[in-house]
């Protein structure tokens, strides 16, 4: 990764920041702050109850028939403290509600597309449950935190650090785009070499492998477009958005001509603005918790799915992830 340097005529000791500051915008709720995360679970477990026990009339039993039972009260509590987990990582993080959505869906696809890949899932079943996952992301926290104004159509001025950039539709459109070309690559790529005979090998009843021997470039960057519209909304904007802060005025006096060894080391470690860090910083979420959640969910719910195979499809969507990154790291420097 680039990190930006600047010259300055004193040396100055430069410290690893003890914190990597989220850009938590504010709460959207008068109750106490020790009460709003909880409530925050409990409305999304609701919710997520709620929207799952009214659609399923109309999915036919379609997830049914590749699902293992999940009766038992320790599968119900697990998939409880989970949904938890993962709301954390976004309130804590300092999540606004586009932010966690997009979070959610980049976490939910690989689990769906799986199963109308690979499981002859109908698209309608797919789409409804990436569409109740996403609602499920955005509504509790739209209502306890204000949407943050960089994802709005036209930022304030002084809220962004490039303002004219995340405005822009012609750098948003192409910032998607590219992301979803990032994913199709490692997609395909990943169908071309190991992953057909890993999923014959370490998935006990998949139905239909023949997209993994006949995938189209093409018709995977057209598929891909709303995981590129989530990458950017997630990974792009919010580090462009990101205004120096007071570890890049540190960065910024470092001199490489009067620094000891020690600073010099620090400073090739941990000398990134605070653009980078943010993208840094959300990428290894979306890899770590995101392929966290992709392998759980896959290997818990699918019946004849093994640990290997289910780690072996969360590791693709992973490394698109953090090859995406990477690039939009390469994209802010150019």
């Amino acid at each position: 990764m680039v990190k930006t340097r600047h010259g300055s005529k004193t040396g100055i000791r430069v410290e690893p920041p003890a914190t990597l500051p989220a850009l938590s915008p504010a709460p959207n709720s008068k109750l106490p702050a020790q009460l709003r995360f909880p409530l925050l679970v409990l409305m999304t477990w609701t919710l997520f109850g709620t929207l799952w026990s009214t659609i399923s009339p109309f999915t036919a039993g379609d997830l049914a028939t590749v699902s293992r039972s999940r009766d038992d009260w320790w599968n119900i509590v697990g998939l409880m403290v989970w949904k938890a987990a993962l709301v954390a990582v976004g309130w804590y993080g300092g999540y606004d509600c586009s932010d966690f959505a997009a979070f959610t869906f980049l976490s939910a696809v690989p689990y769906y597309y799986f199963l109308e890949a690979f499981y002859v899932i109908r698209p309608t079943t797919v789409w409804t449950g990436l569409v109740i996952d996403t609602l499920v992301a955005y509504i509790p926290f739209y209502t306890f935190k204000v949407s943050s104004s960089i994802h709005s159509i036209k930022t304030p001025r002084g809220v962004a650090a490039n303002r004219s950039v995340i405005n822009d539709f012609g750098v948003q459109a192409a910032t998607s785009l590219f992301a979803a070309g990032i994913y199709a690559v490692v997609i395909f790529l990943s169908y071309t070499t190991w992953l057909p005979i890993h999923l014959v090998l370490h998935f006990d009843g998949i139905r239909d492998i023949s997209l993994a021997h006949n995938s189209n470039f093409p018709h995977l960057i057209a598929g891909f477009l709303p995981i590129g519209f989530a990458a950017k909304i997630f990974l792009f904007t919010p580090a462009e958005a990101a205004k120096p802060d007071a570890y890049d005025r540190e960065i910024a006096k470092f001199n490489p001509e009067t620094a000891t060894l020690k600073d010099t080391l620090i400073f090739n470690l941990f000398g990134y603005s605070n653009r980078t860090r943010t993208l840094m910083r959300r990428t290894a979420t979306l890899a770590v918790i995101g392929g966290l959640h992709t392998w759980l969910r896959t290997y818990i719910t699918v019946e004849g799915s093994e640990i290997l195979g289910a780690a072996g499809w969360s590791g693709v969507w992973s490394t698109a992830a953090v090859v995406t990154g990477l690039m939009y790291v390469w994209v802010g420097d150019v």
